[in-house]
């Protein structure tokens, strides 16, 4: 048996005309940490980081995981860590909660401990030696709003933004809302898109919202000047349907609800900065399946 010491392994290197960078880098190269890649997301991120109030943070998984790639999705669902695994990436970057509480404060959760969806999950995570860290409040600061900005582009209506508004407006060439619904029925995959208003209403001026800002944002958003229509993402539905009700019994409004999964499209966006700030580790966004139907 031939015994391999490290001058047989440099020796070898030399020989081989190898360059001694390289040799350096053989030397001295090893995997990056979670705790590691935490840390340099946060300085890329080039904000002041607070984990309040939505704990933008490692959730679950070891700091000392060496990290293989990163994967970005709305949620952290058994289905897309098992994707992610299969993709050879172990970095998890969700914008929602991955543990059934809003925060992911596994004391404050109506989830017991020994909950068997919970257990079985926090299982398959540490099997895996997956990493998941949260990414919601950053997301929606990093320039432009990650969120909003993805679901524009995915809407294909980047080029209308109203410039300079409170909140994200845009103006689209004039149609039914019925067509614009369809439109954004089918940019953003859902099999069901729920519509409040006249289906003939004529709509150009569209205020936008993704996620759910809460329903003084969003009637707000209504009552904004030349604003036509809305598009919401999830709603309290006595406060904010409950106002567009009573509004159009004083002019026409229409409202579309897409749902809170539309916040989607910005962890795209998340992947592709991520992919700036580690070229040497794969990043890949894990877009999110419609999970509603229609019973027909």
């Amino acid at each position: 048996m031939v015994a391999i010491t490290r001058r047989a392994t440099v020796g070898a290197i030399v020989a081989a005309g190898l360059s001694p960078g390289w040799l350096a880098l053989a030397q001295n190269t090893r995997p990056i940490t979670a705790r590691e890649v935490f840390a340099r997301i946060k300085t890329a991120s080039e904000q002041k980081w607070d984990p309040n109030p939505t704990d933008d943070r490692i959730i679950y998984g070891a700091l000392d995981a060496p990290i293989t790639g990163i994967a970005t999705c709305f949620f952290a669902s058994v289905e897309v860590l098992r994707a992610a695994r299969a993709a050879g990436l172990n970095y998890i970057v969700p914008h929602e909660c991955s543990f059934y509480e809003r925060y992911d404060d596994f004391a404050e959760s109506a989830v017991r401990d020994d909950d068997p969806t919970l257990s079985a999950k926090k299982k398959f995570v540490r099997d895996n030696r997956l990493v998941i860290q949260r990414m919601h409040s950053h997301a929606h600061s990093m320039a432009g709003d990650f969120i909003a900005t993805g679901l524009l582009a995915q809407l294909d209506w980047a080029r209308y933004r109203v410039e300079g508004g409170p909140r994200l407006m845009v103006r689209v060439p004039a149609a039914s809302a019925l067509e614009i619904g369809r439109h954004i029925k089918q940019r953003c995959g859902r099999r069901t898109l729920r519509m409040f208003g006249d289906p003939a209403q004529t709509v150009s001026t569209i205020s936008i919202s993704a996620g759910m800002p809460g329903e003084n944002v969003q009637i707000t958003q209504m009552e904004t000047p030349g604003v036509e229509a809305v598009l919401l993402g999830e709603v309290r539905e006595p406060e904010v349907l409950g106002y567009a009700q009573d509004l159009a019994a004083r002019r026409p409004m229409v409202v579309y609800l897409v749902g809170h999964t539309a916040e989607d499209y910005g962890m795209r966006l998340v992947a592709e900065w991520l992919q700036g700030v580690f070229p040497t580790l794969p990043c890949r966004w894990f877009p999110l399946t419609d999970p509603y139907s229609n019973p027909v």
